[in-house]
Protein backbone atom coordinates (compact mmCIF):
# COMPACT_ATOMS: atom_id res chain seq x y z
CA UNK A 1 0.00 0.00 0.00
CA UNK A 2 1.38 3.76 -0.56
CA UNK A 3 1.35 6.23 1.85
CA UNK A 4 -0.61 8.88 1.79
CA UNK A 5 1.93 12.12 1.70
CA UNK A 6 1.58 15.24 3.46
CA UNK A 7 0.94 18.27 2.31
CA UNK A 8 3.54 19.72 4.50
CA UNK A 9 5.30 19.51 8.14
CA UNK A 10 3.71 20.45 11.56
CA UNK A 11 5.48 21.43 14.47
CA UNK A 12 4.90 19.96 17.92
CA UNK A 13 3.21 22.36 19.56
CA UNK A 14 0.84 22.00 16.09
CA UNK A 15 0.60 18.08 16.77
CA UNK A 16 -0.51 18.47 20.59
CA UNK A 17 -2.99 20.89 19.65
CA UNK A 18 -4.41 18.34 16.77
CA UNK A 19 -4.43 15.60 18.66
CA UNK A 20 -8.18 15.61 18.99
CA UNK A 21 -10.56 18.01 16.93
CA UNK A 22 -11.86 19.06 13.14
CA UNK A 23 -9.46 17.67 10.52
CA UNK A 24 -7.23 20.98 8.79
CA UNK A 25 -6.51 20.68 5.05
CA UNK A 26 -4.70 18.05 3.17
CA UNK A 27 -4.04 18.32 -0.63
CA UNK A 28 -5.75 15.37 -2.42
CA UNK A 29 -3.77 12.36 -2.51
CA UNK A 30 -5.02 8.81 -2.35
CA UNK A 31 -4.13 5.62 -0.21
CA UNK A 32 -3.71 3.13 -2.82
CA UNK A 33 -4.76 -0.20 -2.58
CA UNK A 34 -3.88 -3.72 -3.72
CA UNK A 35 -7.03 -5.36 -5.61
CA UNK A 36 -9.54 -7.13 -3.93
CA UNK A 37 -12.76 -8.80 -4.29
CA UNK A 38 -14.77 -6.13 -3.42
CA UNK A 39 -13.00 -2.49 -3.05
CA UNK A 40 -14.83 0.94 -2.65
CA UNK A 41 -13.54 4.31 -3.37
CA UNK A 42 -13.60 7.14 0.05
CA UNK A 43 -13.78 10.82 -0.28
CA UNK A 44 -12.29 11.47 2.78
CA UNK A 45 -11.12 14.84 4.87
CA UNK A 46 -7.94 16.96 5.47
CA UNK A 47 -5.69 15.54 8.06
CA UNK A 48 -5.99 12.73 10.54
CA UNK A 49 -5.87 13.97 13.86
CA UNK A 50 -5.95 11.89 16.58
CA UNK A 51 -9.79 11.11 16.99
CA UNK A 52 -9.68 10.52 13.55
CA UNK A 53 -7.21 7.37 14.01
CA UNK A 54 -8.56 4.38 15.28
CA UNK A 55 -11.76 4.77 12.48
CA UNK A 56 -8.83 5.50 9.82
CA UNK A 57 -7.23 2.48 11.08
CA UNK A 58 -10.31 0.46 11.08
CA UNK A 59 -10.57 1.81 7.20
CA UNK A 60 -7.44 0.41 5.86
CA UNK A 61 -6.61 -2.49 8.44
CA UNK A 62 -9.67 -3.90 9.48
CA UNK A 63 -11.72 -3.47 6.88
CA UNK A 64 -9.57 -5.70 4.15
CA UNK A 65 -9.58 -8.66 7.21
CA UNK A 66 -13.82 -8.22 6.15
CA UNK A 67 -13.15 -8.47 2.53
CA UNK A 68 -13.07 -5.02 1.59
CA UNK A 69 -10.09 -2.64 0.17
CA UNK A 70 -10.79 1.27 0.41
CA UNK A 71 -8.98 2.71 -1.67
CA UNK A 72 -9.07 6.83 0.16
CA UNK A 73 -8.51 10.54 -1.47
CA UNK A 74 -8.54 13.21 0.50
CA UNK A 75 -9.40 16.68 -0.08
CA UNK A 76 -8.61 20.37 1.27
CA UNK A 77 -12.59 21.54 1.03
CA UNK A 78 -15.72 20.00 2.34
CA UNK A 79 -17.43 20.77 -0.60
CA UNK A 80 -15.20 18.71 -2.84
CA UNK A 81 -15.48 15.74 -0.99
CA UNK A 82 -19.24 15.84 -1.68
CA UNK A 83 -19.13 16.96 -5.40
CA UNK A 84 -16.47 13.86 -5.83
CA UNK A 85 -19.25 11.44 -4.39
CA UNK A 86 -22.04 13.08 -6.15
CA UNK A 87 -20.24 12.92 -9.20
CA UNK A 88 -19.61 9.57 -8.84
CA UNK A 89 -16.02 9.42 -9.26
CA UNK A 90 -16.06 8.39 -5.11
CA UNK A 91 -18.37 5.88 -3.48
CA UNK A 92 -18.43 6.37 0.12
CA UNK A 93 -17.39 10.10 1.92
CA UNK A 94 -17.31 11.81 4.95
CA UNK A 95 -18.05 14.98 6.01
CA UNK A 96 -19.93 17.10 8.50
CA UNK A 97 -23.76 16.57 8.58
CA UNK A 98 -24.69 20.10 7.88
CA UNK A 99 -23.30 20.57 4.78
CA UNK A 100 -24.55 17.36 3.45
CA UNK A 101 -28.24 18.32 4.65
CA UNK A 102 -27.74 21.69 3.17
CA UNK A 103 -27.02 19.58 -0.11
CA UNK A 104 -30.04 17.29 0.16
CA UNK A 105 -32.25 20.44 1.13
CA UNK A 106 -30.87 21.97 -2.65
CA UNK A 107 -32.11 18.29 -3.84
CA UNK A 108 -29.18 16.23 -3.73
CA UNK A 109 -29.56 12.64 -3.30
CA UNK A 110 -26.97 11.79 -0.22
CA UNK A 111 -27.63 9.59 2.40
CA UNK A 112 -26.15 9.53 5.48
CA UNK A 113 -25.46 5.97 7.21
CA UNK A 114 -23.08 6.24 9.89
CA UNK A 115 -21.15 8.28 12.04
CA UNK A 116 -17.28 8.06 11.91
CA UNK A 117 -16.81 9.07 15.19
CA UNK A 118 -18.58 10.77 17.80
CA UNK A 119 -18.53 14.31 19.55
CA UNK A 120 -15.35 16.69 19.05
CA UNK A 121 -12.68 18.13 21.87
CA UNK A 122 -13.75 21.89 20.82
CA UNK A 123 -14.56 23.96 23.84
CA UNK A 124 -16.23 27.32 23.61
CA UNK A 125 -13.60 29.88 25.56
CA UNK A 126 -14.16 33.45 26.78
CA UNK A 127 -12.64 35.97 28.12
CA UNK A 128 -13.82 36.50 31.74
CA UNK A 129 -12.85 40.27 31.93
CA UNK A 130 -15.80 40.93 29.65
CA UNK A 131 -17.94 37.73 29.58
CA UNK A 132 -19.47 36.18 33.03
CA UNK A 133 -22.53 34.76 31.55
CA UNK A 134 -23.73 33.72 27.98
CA UNK A 135 -26.02 37.41 28.08
CA UNK A 136 -22.89 38.87 28.03
CA UNK A 137 -22.09 37.76 24.34
CA UNK A 138 -25.15 40.84 23.50
CA UNK A 139 -22.61 43.50 24.11
CA UNK A 140 -21.34 45.90 22.02
CA UNK A 141 -17.98 45.79 22.77
CA UNK A 142 -18.08 41.77 22.59
CA UNK A 143 -17.04 39.95 19.63
CA UNK A 144 -17.33 36.41 19.33
CA UNK A 145 -14.77 34.41 16.75
CA UNK A 146 -15.81 31.35 14.28
CA UNK A 147 -14.57 29.55 11.45
CA UNK A 148 -16.83 31.19 9.30
CA UNK A 149 -20.57 32.15 9.11
CA UNK A 150 -23.06 28.90 9.39
CA UNK A 151 -19.90 26.74 10.18
CA UNK A 152 -20.17 24.07 13.33
CA UNK A 153 -18.15 26.44 14.90
CA UNK A 154 -20.71 29.04 15.04
CA UNK A 155 -23.61 26.46 15.21
CA UNK A 156 -21.75 25.22 18.62
CA UNK A 157 -21.88 28.36 20.43
CA UNK A 158 -25.25 29.36 19.58
CA UNK A 159 -26.84 26.21 20.85
CA UNK A 160 -25.67 27.21 24.31
CA UNK A 161 -26.34 30.58 24.07
CA UNK A 162 -30.31 30.21 23.03
CA UNK A 163 -30.81 28.05 25.67
CA UNK A 164 -29.63 30.39 28.40
CA UNK A 165 -31.91 32.70 26.26
CA UNK A 166 -30.01 34.87 24.29
CA UNK A 167 -31.05 37.42 20.85
CA UNK A 168 -28.63 36.53 18.48
CA UNK A 169 -29.47 39.54 16.99
CA UNK A 170 -27.36 41.08 19.04
CA UNK A 171 -24.47 38.97 18.66
CA UNK A 172 -21.56 40.39 17.03
CA UNK A 173 -19.98 38.04 14.71
CA UNK A 174 -15.95 37.68 13.23
CA UNK A 175 -15.02 35.17 10.60
CA UNK A 176 -11.48 34.04 12.03
CA UNK A 177 -10.25 31.23 10.68
CA UNK A 178 -8.29 27.97 11.92
CA UNK A 179 -7.97 27.20 15.77
CA UNK A 180 -4.39 28.53 16.03
CA UNK A 181 -5.83 31.74 14.35
CA UNK A 182 -8.77 31.81 16.85
CA UNK A 183 -6.50 31.39 19.69
CA UNK A 184 -4.19 34.14 18.90
CA UNK A 185 -7.21 36.34 18.75
CA UNK A 186 -8.85 36.21 22.20
CA UNK A 187 -5.47 36.38 23.48
CA UNK A 188 -4.66 39.43 21.49
CA UNK A 189 -8.67 40.29 22.65
CA UNK A 190 -9.95 41.25 19.29
CA UNK A 191 -12.54 38.72 20.00
CA UNK A 192 -13.45 38.00 23.49
CA UNK A 193 -15.28 34.75 22.83
CA UNK A 194 -14.47 31.54 20.28
CA UNK A 195 -13.91 28.09 19.66
CA UNK A 196 -10.76 26.48 20.59
CA UNK A 197 -9.17 22.67 21.39
CA UNK A 198 -10.13 21.44 24.75
CA UNK A 199 -5.92 20.81 24.81
CA UNK A 200 -5.13 25.06 24.39
CA UNK A 201 -7.20 25.97 27.29
CA UNK A 202 -4.23 25.52 29.84
CA UNK A 203 -1.81 27.98 27.46
CA UNK A 204 -4.66 30.33 27.37
CA UNK A 205 -5.67 30.09 31.00
CA UNK A 206 -2.01 31.45 31.63
CA UNK A 207 -2.20 34.26 29.73
CA UNK A 208 -5.03 35.93 31.77
CA UNK A 209 -8.84 35.36 32.88
CA UNK A 210 -10.47 32.77 30.62
CA UNK A 211 -12.64 29.38 31.23
CA UNK A 212 -14.70 27.28 29.18
CA UNK A 213 -18.14 27.70 29.24
CA UNK A 214 -19.24 25.41 26.79
CA UNK A 215 -18.69 21.56 26.35
CA UNK A 216 -20.20 19.89 23.26
CA UNK A 217 -20.23 16.29 24.42
CA UNK A 218 -22.02 17.77 27.84
CA UNK A 219 -24.25 20.21 26.30
CA UNK A 220 -25.65 18.58 23.29
CA UNK A 221 -25.08 15.11 24.32
CA UNK A 222 -23.92 13.94 21.61
CA UNK A 223 -22.83 16.40 19.17
CA UNK A 224 -22.24 15.22 15.94
CA UNK A 225 -19.25 16.23 13.83
CA UNK A 226 -18.43 13.74 11.53
CA UNK A 227 -21.00 11.43 9.35
CA UNK A 228 -20.59 8.97 7.06
CA UNK A 229 -22.24 9.06 3.42
CA UNK A 230 -22.99 7.92 0.16
CA UNK A 231 -25.73 8.44 -3.02
CA UNK A 232 -29.16 7.34 -2.58
CA UNK A 233 -29.13 5.16 -5.46
CA UNK A 234 -25.60 3.56 -4.90
CA UNK A 235 -26.87 2.32 -1.24
CA UNK A 236 -29.98 0.40 -2.95
CA UNK A 237 -27.59 -1.73 -5.19
CA UNK A 238 -27.40 -4.88 -2.83
CA UNK A 239 -23.54 -5.48 -3.36
CA UNK A 240 -23.08 -1.73 -2.45
CA UNK A 241 -25.00 -2.07 0.66
CA UNK A 242 -22.63 -5.12 1.86
CA UNK A 243 -19.81 -2.96 0.73
CA UNK A 244 -21.45 -0.54 3.02
CA UNK A 245 -22.13 -2.69 5.98
CA UNK A 246 -18.72 -4.43 6.01
CA UNK A 247 -16.95 -0.04 5.97
CA UNK A 248 -18.85 0.59 9.35
CA UNK A 249 -18.24 -2.62 10.43
CA UNK A 250 -14.17 -2.15 10.28
CA UNK A 251 -15.26 1.50 11.75
CA UNK A 252 -16.77 -0.13 14.54
CA UNK A 253 -14.34 -2.67 15.28
CA UNK A 254 -11.14 -0.32 15.08
CA UNK A 255 -13.23 2.21 17.57
CA UNK A 256 -14.49 -0.24 20.21
CA UNK A 257 -10.90 -1.65 19.98
CA UNK A 258 -9.00 1.91 20.16
CA UNK A 259 -11.91 2.50 23.09
CA UNK A 260 -10.42 -0.32 24.96
CA UNK A 261 -6.81 -0.43 24.27
CA UNK A 262 -4.53 2.36 24.27
CA UNK A 263 -1.55 0.62 22.63
CA UNK A 264 -4.47 -0.58 19.75
CA UNK A 265 -4.49 3.74 19.87
CA UNK A 266 -1.18 4.36 19.67
CA UNK A 267 -0.84 1.77 16.50
CA UNK A 268 -3.26 3.58 14.78
CA UNK A 269 -2.48 7.18 16.36
CA UNK A 270 1.26 6.09 14.67
CA UNK A 271 0.30 4.76 11.32
CA UNK A 272 -2.33 7.68 10.31
CA UNK A 273 -1.36 11.09 12.31
CA UNK A 274 -0.27 13.72 9.99
CA UNK A 275 1.96 15.46 12.23
CA UNK A 276 5.81 15.38 11.59
CA UNK A 277 7.18 14.72 15.18
CA UNK A 278 4.38 11.61 16.31
CA UNK A 279 7.49 9.07 16.42
CA UNK A 280 9.08 11.29 19.42
CA UNK A 281 5.79 12.70 21.36
CA UNK A 282 6.41 11.50 24.58
CA UNK A 283 3.77 8.31 25.46
CA UNK A 284 2.43 9.93 28.62
CA UNK A 285 1.18 12.64 26.24
CA UNK A 286 -0.15 10.41 24.03
CA UNK A 287 -2.25 8.35 26.38
CA UNK A 288 -3.16 10.87 28.64
CA UNK A 289 -4.80 12.51 25.29
CA UNK A 290 -6.23 9.05 24.11
CA UNK A 291 -7.59 8.61 27.83
CA UNK A 292 -9.57 11.94 27.51
CA UNK A 293 -10.57 10.87 23.98
CA UNK A 294 -11.43 7.30 24.45
CA UNK A 295 -13.18 7.55 28.12
CA UNK A 296 -13.14 11.40 29.07
CA UNK A 297 -15.48 12.87 26.26
CA UNK A 298 -16.00 8.85 24.44
CA UNK A 299 -15.39 10.15 20.74
CA UNK A 300 -15.61 6.23 19.70
CA UNK A 301 -18.90 4.52 20.75
CA UNK A 302 -19.28 0.74 20.67
CA UNK A 303 -22.65 1.07 18.82
CA UNK A 304 -21.35 3.90 16.59
CA UNK A 305 -24.49 5.93 18.16
CA UNK A 306 -25.81 6.34 14.86
CA UNK A 307 -29.82 7.71 15.58
CA UNK A 308 -31.76 10.37 13.82
CA UNK A 309 -32.29 11.57 17.29
CA UNK A 310 -29.12 12.46 17.91
CA UNK A 311 -28.98 14.69 14.75
CA UNK A 312 -33.08 16.19 15.02
CA UNK A 313 -31.57 17.91 18.33
CA UNK A 314 -29.16 20.16 16.52
CA UNK A 315 -31.41 21.00 14.16
CA UNK A 316 -33.15 24.36 15.73
CA UNK A 317 -29.34 25.44 15.94
CA UNK A 318 -28.67 24.44 12.28
CA UNK A 319 -31.58 26.65 11.55
CA UNK A 320 -30.84 29.21 14.05
CA UNK A 321 -26.96 29.67 12.54
CA UNK A 322 -28.70 29.54 8.96
CA UNK A 323 -26.71 26.79 8.23
CA UNK A 324 -29.32 25.10 6.60
CA UNK A 325 -32.61 26.61 4.68
CA UNK A 326 -35.59 27.34 7.42
CA UNK A 327 -37.79 24.58 6.14
CA UNK A 328 -38.12 21.20 7.39
CA UNK A 329 -35.43 18.43 7.09
CA UNK A 330 -37.18 14.97 6.21
CA UNK A 331 -34.11 12.98 8.30
CA UNK A 332 -35.64 9.80 7.58
CA UNK A 333 -34.73 10.01 4.04
CA UNK A 334 -31.95 11.35 4.73
CA UNK A 335 -30.67 8.63 7.32
CA UNK A 336 -29.87 4.57 5.91
CA UNK A 337 -30.43 2.94 9.79
CA UNK A 338 -29.97 -0.52 7.98
CA UNK A 339 -26.12 -0.17 7.63
CA UNK A 340 -25.34 0.43 10.86
CA UNK A 341 -27.87 -1.90 12.14
CA UNK A 342 -26.72 -5.29 9.92
CA UNK A 343 -22.80 -4.17 10.85
CA UNK A 344 -23.73 -4.51 14.74
CA UNK A 345 -25.78 -7.69 13.98
CA UNK A 346 -22.72 -9.45 12.48
CA UNK A 347 -20.09 -7.86 14.85
CA UNK A 348 -22.42 -9.06 17.96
Amino acid sequence: MSKHTMAQPMTRRSALRLLGGIPLAASAGFAGTAAAADSVKLINLGFALGIHCPPTYGITDECPKLGLQVEMQRFQRMRDVLQTVMGGTGEIGIAEPILLLRGRQAGTDLVIFGNFYLHTTLVVAVNTDQIKTWKDLEKPDVTVGINSQGDITQVMIIGGFLKAGGDLSKVKWADVGGSGTRLRALLSKRVQATVVHFDQVPEIQKSGNYRVILVPHKEYDPWINEIVFARGDWLKNPANRRKAVAFMKGVILASRRGTADFGYYKTAFLKHATLKDKETMPEAEMQAHWKELAHGIGVWPADNAFRPANLEKLLPYYHAAQAIEDKPVDLKAAMDLGIVAQALKELG
